[in-house]
């Protein structure tokens, strides 16, 4: 793989249970085939982002929302390795973990981008419409000239 198409979408290679796996990054195709469950995922990130100090999450409360959302988590690992339901399913010990592990750390990035996604929105469009208001405010004069301050000079008869 060429090095700027690795930085487009990462990988990495590790053996589990005798075979070879490469777990990559999520396609188009396969965010959009696979909508659902990685939505899911997502939202529940989301929550433990927001219910946190500084969005930072835990390793245990990440492991407490992929057990919530096992099936979820085990059909997209499953697409991000190349390997079926089943063949995820069955993985034990260091494997599994193995396997956990290397996964969130190669689509982190696009559940991470998924959570904040509507709050980035909402930022954008704030700044945006302050920007508006901005540019369609009146240029207000620097100098007074109100009657009070300014003489009113009488035309020549």
């Amino acid at each position: 793989m060429s090095e700027s198409l690795a930085i487009l979408l990462p990988e990495r290679t590790l053996t589990l249970a005798g075979k070879e796996v490469v777990v990559h990054e999520y396609t188009l195709a396969e965010q959009l085939k696979y909508r659902a469950p990685l939505k899911a995922i997502s939202d529940g990130f989301k929550a433990l982002m927001l219910n946190s100090s500084e969005a930072e999450v835990s390793l245990d409360a990440l492991y407490d929302l992929m057990g919530q959302l096992a099936n979820e988590v085990i059909q997209a690992v499953a697409v991000s390795c190349g390997e079926s339901v089943e063949w995820v399913s069955a993985l034990t010990g260091e494997d599994s973990d193995a396997l956990l592990m290397v996964w969130w750390g190669v689509n982190a990035t696009f559940f991470t981008r998924s959570a904040v996604r509507e709050k980035m929105i909402e930022m954008a469009k704030a700044q945006q419409a302050r920007l508006i208001g901005q540019a369609s405010s009146p240029v207000l004069s620097p100098t007074d000239t109100t009657t009070v301050h300014s003489p009113i000079t009488q035309p020549d008869n």
